[in-house]
């Protein structure tokens, strides 16, 4: 029955639906959702999208909580979920919760469960005891998988058997999904173990977007929210204009190189691999992480990306409104706009997996 998925594929390629965050596909029963680690929304507004009743919403920062409330008119319990009592929030037939990836990541120091913000994943398994949702979507990055050779992801795909639910996972491109971004994340779905269906992961054929044809009419656009550019030193102006598209500091001259820190007369001979990356306007961004405003240059503006741009690549639509400082500083303690849309899941991989849930399972 789902070997044919053309007609996904066809919702995807309806551009006008995914440019409001008030679209919704029309279900006969709505599957309510309880989520954990929401952030700034993306993964609910992938499911709102495909037609799921948001009922419970945790997020423990106050500047992504804020988005949140702002785009979906729900109120965010900033607590943290350790001091949550499982055993009132609303009932739910799909729990989600992008759990700490810090801890599993390969930019981190990859202490695993052995840190307490992998923990977290814990409290996640303990409403599977207590409440018993039909299936859960869990999303976190690909390193979750080789974390200390295997052992940690068959230590939670035993914890979550344990609990009773079936385990499916793959690790999702979210340039598959028409979204401009080679975004690799690994979602895993889980199905209680009395129920008589099965999730499989479909497999879409869908044309890729580029990133000029997402972000170029957003270039000296006011009317746009979330839309201001950086201001830059001539110092860095002065350096980015040797690198092409597609280049990096390796394009620069010595005498335009980094600074040592503290002494910006000094050329500090280091070179960056992460950061200053010119976009290919005709291919996909990289991976927009929290840090992408010193990470990639516009392909032909010599600036960083603004926050808008950053958030159409993960397919936010323009009608959602980030909330908080633009960027922060190190000691600043709330998420920045980029640093929640670097944290989301992309809206557009959520909307898939939800509909797919839905006609395979509900």
């Amino acid at each position: 029955m789902f070997d044919d998925w053309s007609w996904l594929a066809d919702e995807l390629m309806n551009d006008l639906f995914f440019n409001s965050k008030n679209s919704s596909i029309r279900v006969k029963k709505k599957p309510k959702v309880a989520s954990f680690f929401a952030g700034c929304g993306g993964m609910d507004l992938g499911l709102h999208w495909a037609g799921y009743d948001i009922v419970y919403v945790n997020e423990i920062d106050e500047a992504a909580a804020a988005t949140y409330e702002r785009n979906h008119k729900i109120k965010v319990d900033n607590r943290s979920i350790l001091d949550v009592d499982l055993t009132t929030i609303p009932q739910h037939d799909l729990l989600v919760g992008g759990f700490p990836c810090q801890p599993f990541s390969y930019a981190g120091k990859r202490k695993g469960l052995s840190d307490d913000r992998g923990m977290l994943f814990l409290s996640l398994v303990e409403d599977l005891y207590i409440n018993k949702p039909k299936y859960f979507i869990f999303e976190n990055v690909r390193g979750l998988l080789t974390h200390q050779k295997g052992d940690t992801f068959n230590n939670i795909k035993r914890a979550i058997r344990d609990a009773g639910y079936t385990v499916t996972y793959s690790v999702l491109n979210a340039a598959d999904y028409r979204c401009a971004q080679n975004r690799e994340r690994l979602f895993i779905v889980g199905t209680r173990d009395d129920l008589v269906t099965n999730f499989f992961f479909p497999d879409l054929n869908v044309p890729r977007t580029k990133v000029k044809e997402v972000i170029e009419e957003l270039i000296g656009s006011e009317t746009h929210l979330n839309n201001e550019p950086m201001k830059h030193t001539k110092r860095i102006l002065d350096r980015y204009k040797y690198i092409p598209q597609g280049g990096s500091m390796k394009d620069v001259p010595v005498e335009h190189g980094q600074r040592k820190r503290g002494e910006v007369g000094k050329v500090s001979g280091k070179m960056s691999t992460q950061s200053y990356h010119r976009l290919n306007e005709n291919e996909q961004c990289p991976t927009i992480c929290a840090m992408f405003q010193a990470h990639f240059i516009h392909y032909s503006q010599d600036r960083n990306l603004t926050a808008r741009e950053a958030a159409r690549l993960q397919s936010f639509p323009d009608d959602y409104e980030f909330m908080g400082k633009r960027v922060n500083m190190s000691w600043d303690k709330h998420l920045s706009q980029y640093q929640q849309i670097g944290n989301a899941v992309a809206p557009k991989v959520a909307y898939v997996l939800g509909r797919t849930l839905y006609e395979q399972c509900f």
